[in-house]
Formats: C-alpha cells, sequence, structure tokens
C-alpha cells in the first residue's frame, strides 16, 4: 500500500490506496470543492467532464470495468449511469459490455436532475452532490419497461463510490417497483469503500452487492477550520416539466442497445478542417456521451482531439483546475454551468454536442469559442 497526501485551500486530503491495475494519477486529480458538505473534488481525466480527456483512454477504462462486471450479471439487467458527472460512463460501460454478451435484455438508463411529468419516477436523495433531488424514471415504452421492473441485476455506475449512502438510498428505492431483484452491481473508477461498509451496504438493502473498481483507497479529508465557504451558488433544476428540453432517445427513459447517430454532417465539417488542427468535443451537462463518440470516431481518423462536457459542480480554481469558465445554462434553469480547463484559442476547432433546443445561452457559448452546434434530436443529429 502506498499513501498519497493533497493539500486542498479546504484541507488536507490523504489517501491510501490498494493495489491496483492503474495508477491513481493516470484516473484522477484532485480539486477544492465549493461545499461545506464536501470540499474535495476527484477531478477525474476519464469522465469526459472537468478534465479534457482522451477518448480512446475513456474506452479503455470502459471495457475494463465491463469485463470485470461480465461474469456477475445474472439474467436480465438494468445499467444505471449516475448522472451528472457519470451519465457517460455508465452508458460507455454498457455500451463495452453489449459487445461482451450475445443476450439481449439488458437495458440502459442514467438518472436525471430534471423534472418529466405524466412519468413514473423512483425518486432518491444523492447526499454530496450540489443538486441533491434525482429522479430515475421508469421506461414508458412496454418492452423496455418490463425489463426495468423485472430484472435480476441492477448494475449501478459512478465514477466514484464514497460512502455508498446514495445507493443504498437508489437500490431501496427501485426494490420498491422490482423486488424480483437478486443481484446489486456498483461499478466505479474509484472505490474509498473498505470491507466492513460493503457488508453493512449488503445488510441494509437486504440484497447481494458486489463491488468492482479499477482502483480502491481508503480516503480521509481534515477540513480547514479557518477556510470560509462563500455561499454555494443554486444548481437545482427548477421543478417544472422540462419535456422540451430533453431527448427522449439518449437515455433518460432506457434504450436498448448502443446510441445510433448519422456520421453526415460531422463528415461535412471535417471537410473544412486542416489536418493536424486541435479539435475538442464538448457535451452538456448530462448529455455526454454523443461527444464521446465523435470524439473517438474522430481519433481513429487520426484528428488531434479531447472531449469534455459543461458542469454544474462549483469547483474552486487551484490544483486540477487551472481554468474556470463560467457559462449559462442551456435547459432553462437560470444558473451557471462551468467549463473547466479549457482555454479561449486552445482549439483550433470546436464542436458543441447539445440535446436542448437551439437557445440564447448556446448560440452565445458557440459564439465566444467559434464553435459549431450539433443537435441531437430523435437519434438524428442537425446542424444549429
Amino acid at each position: 500500500m502506498s499513501i498519497i497526501s493533497v493539500s486542498l485551500p479546504t484541507g488536507e486530503l490523504r489517501l491510501t490506496l490498494a493495489a491496483s491495475d492503474f495508477k491513481l494519477n493516470e484516473l484522477t486529480d484532485y480539486a477544492a470543492r465549493q461545499n461545506p458538505k464536501r470540499g474535495f473534488m476527484f477531478v477525474s481525466k476519464l469522465l469526459a467532464k472537468y478534465w479534457p480527456s482522451q477518448p480512446s483512454e475513456m474506452l479503455r477504462m470502459h471495457q475494463y470495468l465491463a469485463q470485470a462486471l461480465a461474469k456477475s450479471i445474472v439474467g436480465s439487467s438494468v445499467f444505471i449511469g449516475m448522472a451528472e458527472a457519470a451519465a457517460g460512463l455508465g452508458q460507455g460501460v454498457y455500451e463495452a459490455y453489449l459487445d461482451q454478451t450475445t443476450q439481449t435484455e439488458h437495458l440502459f438508463i442514467h438518472t436525471s436532475r430534471y423534472f418529466l411529468d405524466t412519468i413514473q419516477a423512483v425518486d432518491f436523495q444523492e447526499q454530496h452532490s450540489h443538486a441533491s433531488q434525482f429522479y430515475l424514471y421508469v421506461p414508458h415504452e412496454t418492452a423496455l419497461k418490463s425489463t426495468f421492473l423485472q430484472a435480476k441485476t441492477l448494475v449501478l455506475i459512478d465514477d466514484e463510490v464514497t460512502t455508498g449512502t446514495t445507493f443504498i438510498n437508489l437500490i431501496t428505492a427501485y426494490q420498491k417497483v422490482n423486488p424480483q431483484l437478486q443481484r446489486v452491481l456498483i461499478v466505479s473508477i474509484l472505490s474509498f469503500i473498505d470491507l466492513q461498509r460493503q457488508v453493512k451496504i449488503q445488510q441494509l438493502v437486504g440484497v447481494e452487492v458486489r463491488f468492482i473498481n479499477a482502483l480502491s483507497a481508503q480516503v480521509d479529508f481534515k477540513r480547514d477550520a479557518n477556510y470560509q465557504y462563500t455561499q454555494i451558488p443554486n444548481v437545482n433544476s427548477k421543478a417544472e416539466c422540462k419535456r422540451q428540453n430533453l431527448s427522449l432517445k439518449a437515455g433518460r427513459l432506457g434504450i436498448y442497445g448502443k446510441m445510433a447517430w448519422d456520421k453526415t454532417v460531422l463528415q461535412g465539417l471535417m471537410q473544412t478542417w486542416h489536418f493536424g488542427a486541435k479539435i475538442l468535443v464538448l457535451g452538456t451537462g448530462e448529455f455526454v456521451h454523443l461527444a464521446f463518440l465523435i470524439a473517438y470516431y474522430l481519433e481513429q481518423q487520426g484528428w488531434a482531439v479531447k472531449v469534455q462536457s459543461t458542469a454544474r459542480s462549483p469547483l474552486l480554481k487551484g490544483a486540477a483546475i487551472q481554468e474556470k469558465i463560467i457559462l449559462q445554462d442551456n435547459y432553462a434553469d437560470n444558473i451557471p454551468n462551468y467549463l473547466y480547463n479549457v482555454r479561449e484559442g486552445q482549439y483550433e476547432h470546436i464542436i458543441i454536442c447539445h440535446e436542448t433546443p437551439v437557445c440564447d445561452s448556446l448560440t452565445q457559448f458557440a459564439q465566444r469559442f467559434n464553435a459549431d452546434l450539433l443537435y441531437y434530436a430523435d437519434g438524428k443529429i442537425s446542424l444549429s
């Protein structure tokens, strides 16, 4: 075991690492968070969220976790990506798993901050999030709903697991709609849950729980008593139906199989670029997976490309966060969004992938970075 200490403005972070196939600095860096509940953040290098990620390295992690969990699947399954940060990770792991199985009754869905009326939801709380209210929607399409309500295995995917309390809340809520559940897999890049806590979680939910991760460690955080937290920005979604702002084909209501996307518009853009140009593909909020798919395709074509997305979490500059750009959100919530570690002029071409209709905030965002807007609606992509 090795020990790593990290000094942050909000306190001292100490990690005791177990053996792993990965080095810690391959997976994460660190930042201070403007949240007295938890003053630190693991800045994952493989999420395409707070850090510009390499698509092929993300795929490697998707495949690693998918292979690690494959033999633990019993019967039909529901893969759940935990929004906001791990919605894309969850979908990537799910798609990597599909490459390893011939069975078809496995669906993907991700949690969401956004309210949809007239749709049944499994309601739960996320303990350490800035926005604690999340929804897990019951799919309304007949086949998807049947799998969701009768699955034998629940696969919960997040970038990190610290206490497991959110998963206890979610598993307990899910069991109310699916009492036939036999096994839960808690899958993460980083896990900070020791064996005693793992046993306790299984006892609390009353079903077999297995933990799968790329790296596990013990984490301790000593708060700096002299640090003064400023007012935390509101990052909660408005309690109004967001149906007009969301793609209902991207994962919130469940999907079978891989995300389909038409390359025609992208290939047209590529013809206007000079080879060797630096490319950034951006997702927005919970809508990340398409940006990853586009970026990976570009990387395979030989382009120098990174992938990232906007976020709601208000991180402090310093440590892993060297740049912080404040944007207006594009989901009609009138709250700040953030783009981290991107400098204006750093990339020759930027693509912004969005599921919301074009709005002033998206137009201003694109104009500021001289970016192209790609709109995803019902599985189709158009240039905004």
